[in-house]
């Protein structure tokens, strides 16, 4: 059941999670080798239901899914807020267009994937409260593989998303060199792991 917006902490503010459509042999391609096609799907799925769980139980804020096809895809049922179809070809491009429609309607949006375990109400409640600091337009979540898992921003920021070599363990020092080159203020939280190799299923057990 979806909650009142009256009755969120953060009625401004919205998180969009980004999710794949879980399709045998097109998801978590870089735990087929440990797990199988079987077990890479069964992982993803794993974790995405387990920030549904999250995200349904929240009373921060709106919430909404963000899927790269299949919008219609049965998995997505247990997900209590709206969904939305991503746009464009690269990742940024798509959180650049998910950043703009979102902020069309709300002051602060969140984005956060589906594949890190560490993401709870408390990690998502520190990024809303670190965007609401005046000096702060950005919040980043750092990965420990040099990446984020949550990037928080009050105004679309079309430069912090061109010319990043997404999947690599550069995306977070290049985000970090351009916020500083254009001069946006930010601030970042606590790193968390996500999961995308056979090595970071270690960090599950």
């Amino acid at each position: 059941m979806s909650k009142s917006e009256t009755t969120y902490r953060y009625p401004n503010s919205c998180i969009a999670m980004f999710a794949r459509a879980p399709i045998l042999g097109q998801v978590k391609t870089r735990l087929i080798p440990a797990l199988g096609e079987q077990g890479a799907l069964d992982m993803h799925l794993q974790l995405m239901n387990r920030q549904f769980e999250v995200l349904n139980e929240s009373s921060l804020c709106s919430v909404q899914l963000w899927v790269d096809r299949s919008i219609d895809h049965q998995a997505f049922n247990k997900f209590s807020g709206e969904l939305k179809l991503q746009q464009g070809d690269s990742l940024g491009e798509k959180m650049f267009y998910a950043a703009q429609v979102v902020l069309q309607k709300f002051n602060k949006v969140v984005i956060i994937g589906s594949d890190c375990p560490g993401i709870d109400e408390v990690y998502l409640e520190q990024a809303l409260q670190a965007l609401n600091a005046k000096t702060n337009d950005v919040v980043l979540g750092p990965a420990l593989d040099g990446g984020y898992v949550l990037i928080a921003m009050k105004l679309p920021q079309l430069e912090i998303f061109q010319d990043i070599d997404w999947g690599t363990e550069f995306v977070l020092k290049q985000t970090l060199n351009k916020l500083q080159a254009e001069g946006i203020g930010f601030s970042t939280l606590p790193p968390l792991m996500d999961i995308d190799t056979p090595e970071d299923l270690k960090s599950l057990l």
